[in-house]
């Protein structure tokens, strides 16, 4: 592989690398979906693993997260019996379906216990800690509300609707990058 190329790839590795492991799914995923982001024919596990340097088992283990996010999936070639895989490179197909998994009874039960604290804390005697928990747990739902409300409609959007919204954020709220503040003037 051309240097210049080598080093492009390890950068991305390295960036996915950081990302996945920021989001909790660890290192390695990230690092493995660079792998497969980069590559432009399907890769097997045993290449996944030789390329990063890591187990087998572990690159086992991050596939699964990976395929259950949506972001790779399995492909086969006539006459080898290995599996292999490729990543999704639409992020905006990967971004529906990791909102999607807000729908999965993991997400739903957080929710429940949420209002089961709710009414935990109403039934405590009246005092100014059960007041300041009654409003934080309040607005706590409310935000799981809006976060979910907002959620739905951008996982219905697709990457021409997402972009456009984008757009009409930047003008409502403005953005800082580095020293620049993007959005509408103040005034």
């Amino acid at each position: 592989m051309d240097g210049n190329l080598e080093q492009s790839r390890n950068a991305l590795i390295q960036a996915f690398g950081r990302q996945s492991s920021f989001w909790g799914l660890g290192k390695t995923a990230g690092e493995m979906y660079a792998v497969l982001y980069f590559s432009p024919e399907p890769v097997s596990l045993e290449e996944i693993a030789k390329s990063l340097q890591v187990t087998k088992g572990n690159v086992s283990i991050a596939i699964r997260q990976l395929e259950q996010l949506g972001m790779v999936r399995r492909s086969w070639q006539k006459g080898d019996r290995r599996v292999f895989f490729e990543p999704e490179t639409d992020f905006y197909k990967i971004t529906r379906s990791v909102l999607g998994l807000r729908h999965k009874p993991e997400f739903d039960q957080s929710f429940l216990l949420v209002e089961e604290s709710v009414q935990l804390a109403k039934q405590a005697d009246s005092s100014n800690k059960r007041h300041t928990v009654l409003e934080r747990l309040n607005m706590l739902q409310e935000f799981y509300r809006l976060l979910d409300s907002v959620v739905e409609v951008v996982s219905t959007m697709n990457s021409d609707q997402l972009k456009a919204a984008a757009e009409m954020f930047k003008l409502l709220a403005p953005v800082k990058q580095g020293d620049k503040e993007y959005g509408m003037p103040k005034g």
